[in-house]
């Protein structure tokens, strides 16, 4: 193997170890906080802690690389960030705690800016769909073998995944040692006025949206209470763990095949519609479900359409910028759908508590068919080159 194909290697990896000790106790944490503070909307203000600080963050930090011309030390920091997160809150004494370094967990979750555009620097503009297709399966295999967490839960209790996902941090912070990143000399940095301005692009901007209300959904569900719904079923901690493990598996799966074989052959539009209202579909029916199994199932075959939309919008929201702008723009594109990812939740709690978890799926159902419409009318029909 030549030592860009190593690198490659060792980069994917590294990637998969990010996020699995990022999602390592992502199967209990939303029950552990209900059983810590007996209170849905705390559950949701922690569930949605993780997406604030990236909204925060994202955006600066994207302009901040893109301003020195370096990713691979924000991508080392992720790590060490995520080992931060994960011992505060193994240690953490009530639900308060653990928003605050939930919250740490998001900042180092910032950090996938960084990430996703040195990856992408191996590949050409034309192929930036394809890149992120590889570089989200990493993300998806790192998310279900982190429902592994719900079997470590169930044999040495609520704490333990902390503590691992602290340890696979090191780990994938090692591997990312020796990723070499290539500095242009000479470089004349983009301006303040030019990185600020990705933001007016109309394609960034539909894709952020669309992004966004995505992750709103998800948050308030995948993320957030639908295991708290399994658990009142009956579930166990390893069945908690075992309901991710099938959504994330679902979700890597078409992730990987979105990139090399769905998109080049039906277009973005049709990828895109396609996948969020079948989500639509298996998110309205949810609350109707009274067999594990059944949940099971519908929630990975709805895992499937999101997988599908991931790639391509990432892909999209890059696509025809220049190296030196791109961290902004994906910075950007990334706090946009952080706005989702924690007002999802947050919102969800309290819908929770007026009406109970029936209606946050309801609710969650109803924005995923506003992201498949916007879809259909606004995104370009163009296939990606294989």
């Amino acid at each position: 193997m030549s030592n860009k194909a190593v690198e490659k290697l060792l980069f994917l990896i590294g990637t998969t170890f990010f996020w699995i000790s990022l999602y390592i106790y992502q199967p209990t944490l939303s029950p552990y906080t209900e059983h810590l503070s007996k209170s849905l909307a705390l559950v949701g203000l922690v569930a949605g802690a993780y997406g604030f600080t990236q909204f925060l963050f994202r955006f600066p930090i994207g302009i901040w690389s893109d301003k020195i011309g370096r990713r691979k030390p924000f991508v080392l920091s992720g790590f060490v960030l995520v080992f931060i997160s994960c011992i505060g809150l193994a240690l953490s004494p009530n639900a308060w705690a653990l928003l605050i370094f939930r919250g740490f967990a998001g900042v180092a979750a910032s950090m996938w800016v960084a990430f996703t555009v040195l990856y992408s620097g191996y590949f050409r503009d034309d192929q930036a769909a394809r890149a992120m297709s590889l570089i989200t399966f990493c993300v998806g295999i790192g998310q279900a073998v982190g429902a592994v967490g719900g079997k470590i839960a169930d044999a040495y209790g609520w704490i333990a995944p902390f503590y691992v996902g602290a340890g696979l941090s090191i780990l994938g912070l090692i591997f990312m040692l020796p990723i070499s990143e290539k500095v242009k000399a000479g470089r004349t940095p983009a301006s303040l006025r030019s990185l600020l301005s990705v933001a007016t692009r109309k394609r960034l901007l539909v894709v952020a949206i669309i992004t966004s209300l995505s992750q709103f959904a998800v948050f308030s569900t995948t993320f957030g209470f639908l295991t708290v719904y399994a658990y009142r079923l009956g579930a166990s901690k390893s069945h908690l763990g075992l309901l991710i493990f099938i959504i994330n598996s679902f979700q890597t799966l078409s992730m990987l095949l979105t990139g090399t074989l769905v998109a080049p052959r039906i277009g973005y539009k049709a990828t895109v519609g396609t996948a969020y209202i079948s989500i639509t579909c298996a998110t309205f029916a949810t609350p109707f479900i009274r067999d594990l199994r059944l949940l099971f199932l519908v929630q990975g075959l709805g895992a499937l359409g999101r997988g599908l939309a991931y790639p391509v919008l990432m892909g999209l929201a890059i696509q025809g910028i220049p190296q030196e702008e791109r961290a902004a723009a994906m910075g950007f594109f990334q706090a946009v759908y952080a706005i989702g990812m924690f007002s999802g939740p947050a919102v969800s709690g309290f819908i929770g508590g007026a009406f109970d978890l029936p209606g946050v799926f309801f609710c969650a159902a109803i924005i995923y068919l506003i992201a498949a419409v916007l879809s259909i009318f606004t995104l370009p029909r163009g296939r990606q080159k294989q």
